[in-house]
């Protein structure tokens, strides 16, 4: 789980999931901006700090020589308490009451969930910035705005990107906030340099590690798409 580990080690992440837009500008300045369709992809970019010694992370290193800018990995924020709370749920529903929740339908970016649980109309299922993941699909969605339960049988929740599934996903289960996966996979897989400190000793005071890890760059991990077309 080298990808997991990387994650885990951060000392900072930039997320970005803007979509790809062109401007041009005419003569008399006035823009004209075009949208390009693409799945809209997650994507982080992750500092680690220079404080990993080498005898600590050896295992890490080869995962991440053996992973490459080839494979993917499927990882959460979830599985690390210092992170957990960056994609916190946030509405008033019980994990037992998630769990019971179902997809009618979603087309587009709107996404209809059944079986709701009994709470009141005016509660909220889903507040903006939460996560959605359909299934077992690693591709979570965002609620673009704020769910109320209301008094009817479904609820319509509006994602930040439309459904790129290209399987049916009715009667799915959905997974929340920092129980989402991401299928991710580092295309420009930093390079590792050794310097002298994180002095490391065995049972018989034998020296066995010198070193700290410096990374080339920051670890770009883009969202795994490359089973989907636009």
């Amino acid at each position: 789980m080298s990808l997991q580990q990387i994650i885990n080690n951060s000392d900072s992440i930039t997320i970005n999931r803007r979509k790809v837009v062109g401007i041009q500008y005419t003569r008399n300045d006035i823009p004209r901006v075009s949208l390009t369709p693409t799945l809209n992809p997650w994507r982080f970019t992750v500092g680690l700090p220079t404080q990993l010694r080498y005898g600590d992370v050896r295992a890490l290193l080869e995962n991440i020589d053996a992973l490459d800018r080839i494979y993917n990995e499927v990882i959460s924020f979830g599985n690390n308490s210092n992170l957990a709370w960056l994609f916190r749920y946030q509405g008033v529903m019980s994990l037992t009451q998630r769990n019971q929740i179902t997809v009618n339908s979603f087309v587009g970016n709107q996404l209809i969930l059944g079986n709701l649980p009994g709470v009141g109309a005016t509660r909220s299922l889903f507040e903006p910035n939460d996560l959605i993941q359909i299934g077992d699909y690693t591709y979570p969605f965002t609620s673009v705005t704020q769910v109320l339960r209301g008094s009817g049988g479904s609820v319509t929740v509006t994602t930040h990107r439309p459904n790129i599934i290209p399987d049916n996903v009715v009667g799915e289960h959905i997974t929340v906030g920092s129980s989402c996966e991401f299928n991710l996979f580092c295309p420009n897989m930093p390079t590792y340099r050794l310097f002298p400190g994180g002095t490391m000793y065995n049972e018989n005071r034998e020296l066995i590690s010198n070193a700290r890890i410096e990374w080339s760059d920051n670890f770009e991990l883009y969202e795994y798409l490359g089973d989907l077309s636009v």
